[in-house]
């Protein structure tokens, strides 16, 4: 009996290795994904910002539509504050927010 308790639990330390092994190339794939995304938004960010440079955009409605595409998915009045924030940054032409913490 106690030999097939150690079987038992050799079998499930196996199990686990294997879970664990496949939860690793999930994480592996998602952080590809992730960067991915990263990449492209950097990328829209750079043309973003030359275009600016070219064109006046205005800010105010740039906030308005933020408000009104977040302000339900946020649940908080005046939406995506951290969007606001992101706005200002590119129409200076900086695409990094500065951090408040």
């Amino acid at each position: 009996m106690f030999f097939d308790q150690i079987k038992e639990v050799e079998q499930s330390i196996k199990q686990l290795q294997k879970d664990l092994i496949a939860i690793g190339e999930g994480v592996d794939g998602h952080y590809d994904q992730l960067d991915d995304i990263a990449a492209h938004v950097i990328a829209l960010e750079a043309i973003m910002i030359e275009v600016m440079k070219k064109t006046e955009v205005d800010a105010d409605a740039v906030k308005a539509w933020i408000v009104a595409a977040t302000e339900g998915s946020t649940g908080q009045e005046g939406g995506s504050t951290k969007a606001q924030v992101i706005v200002d940054n590119l129409l200076q032409g900086d695409p990094v927010p500065e951090r408040k913490d």
